[in-house]
């Protein structure tokens, strides 16, 4: 076995597979197949912050990911830019810029990066060779737009790239998702987004589906919109349905304080501490810099830095 068929199964037991950490028998049939598995990693410390249940809610650069639709209802133009800093020395980072055209709709450019360090490459007898980086790469180009008040469509289009040691993996994917907004309750909304559609991608010799995943939900303000609540279902092509609920309070417009819970049908696999995650945000002029805390059982705390800066 070479040294990068190794760190496939390394990748796929972290991030696709990390049921197998606890003490169940019950995993997923399709758990542990599907490439390019760093997609399902979320983006943006708001989102985070209330349980990964923002389909509906998402209204910032944030959106390619949660739902490509809300960039319809940015007003400025937005720079965002995160940083997560995650278990086993692994780092999530995010870029992105996009520009409301009016009517003419929302265009978007942004850039996921994970990066797992340096590792130390061995030969089939396990004897030490070179230091390698692997890493994950998602290119997004987005677009949305809003049709009336009601009514807002918007579509991915991705490059992806997996590098390990001297193998690597390309392929492409789009998003598609809608939000409607009632007419009659305008602080009712319900949203879906359709994630990670496109072929199967190879890497070395075998080729694997990507992880598709549909998102459905619906998110409630309160009149005066100091209070959100969020409720999203979740079904993974290569894991159980979950289930996500978030709520936000924002204090004098400028401190929201967050806090969410997401349930995987079955049980979560890390323990049910594991589904709770919480944060704040601060509004200063033209910037909004949000925070989040997403544990994950026995392998720690996660933290997520956001910024999103309006011009």
């Amino acid at each position: 076995m070479n040294q990068g068929f190794t760190y496939i199964l390394i990748i796929i037991s972290v991030l696709g597979c990390i049921s197998a950490a606890a003490d169940s028998t019950d995993i997923h049939e399709n758990a542990g197949t599907r490439a390019m598995t760093f997609l399902k990693i979320g983006v943006g410390a708001k989102a985070m912050g209330m349980g990964e249940s923002h389909v509906a809610a998402t209204d910032d650069l944030y959106a390619s990911y949660w739902n490509p639709a809300g960039l319809a209802r940015l007003q400025h133009p937005q720079l965002a830019l995160m940083h997560n800093e995650w278990f086993a020395g692994i780092n999530h980072e995010f870029v992105g810029f996009a520009h409301p055209f009016g009517s003419a709709g929302t265009l978007g450019a942004s850039a996921s990066f994970l990066s797992f360090g340096e590792l130390q490459g061995r030969d089939r007898e396990g004897n030490e060779t070179t230091i390698f980086r692997p890493y994950d790469l998602a290119v997004v180009l987005s677009y949305a737009r809003g049709f009336g008040k009601s009514f807002a469509f918007g579509t991915n289009a991705k490059f992806l790239r997996e590098q390990i040691a001297d193998e690597s993996g390309t392929g492409i994917a789009f998003d598609l998702g809608g939000i409607y907004t009632f007419s009659e309750m305008p602080l009712l909304a319900l949203g879906f987004n359709a994630q990670h559609v496109g072929p199967r991608v190879k890497f070395i010799e075998e080729a694997f589906g990507l992880p598709f995943t549909f998102r459905l939900g619906a998110a409630y303000r309160t009149s005066s919109q100091p209070f959100i609540l969020t409720l999203d279902i979740i079904r993974p092509s290569d894991n159980d349905i979950a289930i996500a609920a978030g709520t936000g309070y924002t204090i004098g417009n400028v401190l929201e304080l967050r806090t969410g819970y997401k349930y995987k049908i079955g049980g979560n696999d890390l323990g049910a501490i594991s589904g709770l995650t919480g944060g704040f945000g601060l509004k200063f002029l033209r910037f909004q810099i949000d925070y989040a805390l997403v544990p994950f059982g026995v392998l720690g705390l996660t933290h997520r830095f956001s910024l999103i800066a309006n011009f």
